[in-house]
């Protein structure tokens, strides 16, 4: 159910994010969770979000994967605000070249983020043989059900729109 937007501050503007329904699949010691976001009407497509397989009920966020559609990227570890950039003329389908990254390179982008304990209890074997089951992961993914807003400054989501 969409609720109105709340009124921004002066020199405020409030960014909506539309967000459907987490999905989740586990593999080779990573869980991951899924959900279609859409930023406005700037950039959306799928968020991924890897997090160490629960351990006696503890789950830990290693990676953050936002295939988007006009700037892919990706945030290593997933609370770095810094994004790393995905080139989208090199990847015809920035979803599969997801895929790949972590059923085929798990151990870099984990290391990558710092945890160089998880990135060596993977099980490399499990990873490669689930790329069947991340891509289903995201052909289930459902259309964003909720919104919520974030306020930035005006100057910055015009910036943002071109």
């Amino acid at each position: 159910m969409s609720e109105a937007a709340p009124t921004p501050a002066p020199g405020k503007a409030h960014l909506a994010i539309h967000k459907g329904p987490d999905a989740e699949f586990t593999a080779g010691g990573l869980r991951f969770v899924a959900c279609r976001r859409e930023i406005a009407d700037i950039d959306g497509g799928i968020s991924l979000y890897v997090w160490t397989a629960p351990a006696a009920g503890e789950s830990q966020e290693l990676l953050r994967f936002d295939l988007f559609r006009n700037r892919p990227h990706y945030h290593a570890p997933a609370e770095n605000q810094q994004e790393t950039k995905i080139d989208p003329a090199s990847h015809a389908d920035v979803a599969e070249w997801g895929v790949d990254a972590l059923t085929q390179h798990p151990a870099t982008y984990v290391r990558q983020a710092g945890y160089d304990d998880v990135a060596a209890s993977l099980d490399a074997a499990a990873l490669s043989n689930a790329t069947a089951g991340l891509r289903q992961l995201f052909d289930d993914l459902t259309e964003p059900d909720e919104v919520s807003y974030f306020e930035i400054d005006a100057k910055i989501l015009e910036s943002l729109r071109g």
